[in-house]
């Protein structure tokens, strides 16, 4: 039997994608690595060596779903260098939080999207 090893892709729902692939590619050191004949997908793989790992996909919707929690964290060593440089680029942030031995705060896309950035 063949066990799964990974998570492949996160879907993120957007309202613009060309405007949503800027801002995606302007944050994370992504390359992309898929684009849909229908120009409806976007995918992008984080820029490096070895084994491929989860990918991002944005995929165009026409309404934006409601949300009531972030749907994943975004693994950094540096939360608070990054929390400012975020900052200071004027992106959309929360404040940077404590608890269980974590530090996170989360991070807004154009479509209001929530991402989480967690170091522990």
């Amino acid at each position: 039997m063949k066990s799964v090893k990974r998570i492949d892709t996160v879907f993120v729902p957007v309202t613009d994608l060309q405007k949503s692939e800027k801002w995606y590619m302007s944050i994370f050191p992504f390359k992309v690595v898929y684009r849909s004949s229908d120009g409806q997908y976007v995918g992008f793989r984080f820029n490096e060596k070895g084994e491929m790992k989860t990918a991002l996909t944005l995929y165009k919707v026409e309404k934006m779903p409601e949300h009531h929690h972030i749907a994943f964290n975004f693994y950094c060593e540096d939360v608070d260098g990054f929390h400012s440089f975020l900052v200071n680029q004027n992106y959309q942030v929360s404040d940077i939080h404590s608890g269980d031995g974590m530090r996170f705060f989360d991070l807004y896309d154009p479509d209001g999207n929530g991402l989480g950035i967690v170091t522990f």
